[in-house]
């Protein structure tokens, strides 16, 4: 062997080094995954003009997930191994494989790579675990001597650290942001200004910036239990696929919420488009893969989780892990959220008329009539009493009085605006607020109330006192505005009743 010969070896034997300390220095400074591979495959390239393929185990289907083809622009894919494939019989035995399809017959998985004159396939293991598949590969025959072997090798160890601080670093990141956002959920739904929409929308949030997938959909069970309601979405929505979210599964539609809500676990689709569980809504939503979450209390559906992609994606044990408690937490968010809104309800609202109480109307009218002061704004002030209502209970019965007040309360409710509020005051006593309304205008309103008195379905006529006071124009103070109402309403019961009385202003007049 010439000194020639030799000293090229050594330049070449300590060239490729060099490159294996660049590489060391990258994968340890370098977090994300795909980044250090993309940076292998430079490597590779420059060292010996091949290209480079990884693929990665889907530990719990036993598939290789390619991660990176440096001579392949194609979407991450997943692939199974035949019982002889040479794949195989690298992650058994650890042991490197130098091939030449051009010249043998080869049992390689990735059809494409049997085109090149040389292979090389080498097991990404760390600790003995063995994480994946490193292929080498060059258009042309070429001799692994040992200067290049040991190279590869030392490029497959590098990777397998970089694969393993990956899996470190994202089951350490997945369980800090899951007790994040379990915490954040707590403090959001110990909060009495916030409501289930704010719970849903942060939780909607942090999933999506964990998972970073095509689209995150959260879906509440409508009262009824025979529908989802779509509450938070990102990407596009198919407005068909929304529709058909049915409890039961419609024929032919998405079942995935069907099954996650019959077992309680994440249903995991690989490929939506050979799936028969969602392939119509694989078409429909360009799903290729996804997870679907259930979120329930107890064995009661509440809701779903959707996190769908347009590509292949996969989901570690970690991350379905993740997702299972935070919407396990986020059913009993929803559930506590929802029993005290009701409590809340039950407190401001008249348990036989469904009005909003006495306590709930002073606290409205005070912020109402500060605000009007504020902005210089109109506000009207409307008192309702239903006449000769003792005589409808000692001629008819305290059950048909009942039922004139829920009646009068519903029709009041239906003749008035949506940010107007409605009271039970006393006890056949209705009062009703219009903020941002003129005296006119407030006189219309109520004309168009005392009228519908006559359309109530009843044997005997009902009629009604009403009295009417206007801010600015009667009073200068919400006291003083309230009692002109009170007086107004109960002229008209002096004065003949079933009509409308306008209180007197600060001159005396109407």
């Amino acid at each position: 062997m010439s000194h020639e010969y030799c000293g090229e070896q050594t330049e070449r034997h300590i060239r490729l080094l060099r490159l294996l300390n660049e590489l060391n220095v990258y994968i340890a400074e370098e977090t994300e995954l795909e980044r250090a591979l993309v940076f292998t495959g430079e490597t590779v390239r420059r060292a010996l003009g091949a290209g480079m393929c990884v693929a990665l185990m889907e530990e719990q289907e036993q598939n290789l997930q390619v991660w990176v083809d440096t001579d392949r622009e194609e979407s991450r894919y997943c692939f199974g191994l035949k019982a002889l494939a040479s794949e195989r019989q690298v992650l058994e035995d650890g042991a490197v494989q130098i091939l030449y399809p051009q010249k043998q017959s080869v049992r390689v998985t990735l059809l494409p790579l049997h085109t090149y004159g040389t292979l090389c396939l080498l097991p990404i293991q760390h600790n003995e675990k063995r994480h994946g598949v490193l292929y080498v590969f060059h258009e042309q025959e070429m001799v692994i001597e040992g200067d290049l072997l040991e190279f590869l090798e030392g490029v497959a160890a590098r990777l397998s650290i970089a694969v393993y601080n990956w899996q470190q670093q994202q089951d350490l990141q997945y369980q800090r942001r899951k007790l994040q956002l379990l915490y954040d959920m707590m403090a959001v739904a110990a909060d009495a200004d916030k409501n289930i929409e704010d719970v849903l929308e942060l939780v909607h949030r942090q999933i999506a910036e964990t998972f970073h997938c095509s689209r995150v959909i959260i879906g509440l069970v409508d009262e009824a239990g025979e529908k989802i309601v779509l509450s938070n979405a990102s990407g596009k929505v198919n407005t068909k696929w929304a529709g058909s979210l049915t409890l039961p599964a419609s024929v032919g539609g998405d079942r995935r919420h069907e099954e996650a809500f019959r077992t309680g676990l994440p249903v995991v689709v690989k490929d939506g488009r050979y799936d028969e569980r969602c392939r119509d809504a694989a078409h429909l939503l360009d799903l290729y893969s996804g997870v679907t979450v259930p979120i329930m209390y107890k064995d009661n559906p509440l809701g779903v989780i959707y996190a769908d992609n347009k590509e292949h994606r996969r989901f570690t044990d970690m991350q379905l892990q993740f997702l299972t408690a935070i919407a396990r937490q986020l059913g009993t968010v929803i559930m506590n959220v929802r029993q005290y809104e009701h409590i809340k309800t039950l407190a401001v609202t008249d348990g036989l008329t469904g009005l909003h109480t006495r306590q709930y109307f002073s606290e409205r009218y005070a912020e109402e009539y500060a605000s009007a002061e504020r902005y210089n704004m109109p506000l009207c002030l409307i008192m309702i009493d239903i006449d000769d209502f003792k005589k409808i209970n000692d001629t008819y019965g305290h059950v048909v009085g009942d039922n004139v007040l829920v009646a009068v309360s519903h029709m009041v409710q239906r003749q008035v605006r949506a940010y107007d509020i409605v009271a039970r005051y006393g006890g056949e006593e209705l009062i009703l607020l219009l903020p941002r309304t003129q005296l006119e205008d407030a006189y219309r309103i109520v004309e168009r109330i005392r009228m519908a008195f006559r359309s109530l379905d009843f044997s005997f006529l009902i009629t009604a006192s009403i009295g009417l006071a206007a801010y600015p124009y009667h009073a200068q103070n919400k006291e003083e505005l309230l009692m002109l109402a009170d007086d107004a309403m109960y002229r008209v019961k002096h004065q003949g009743k079933d009509r409308i009385k306008i209180a007197k202003n600060k001159l005396g007049t109407v």
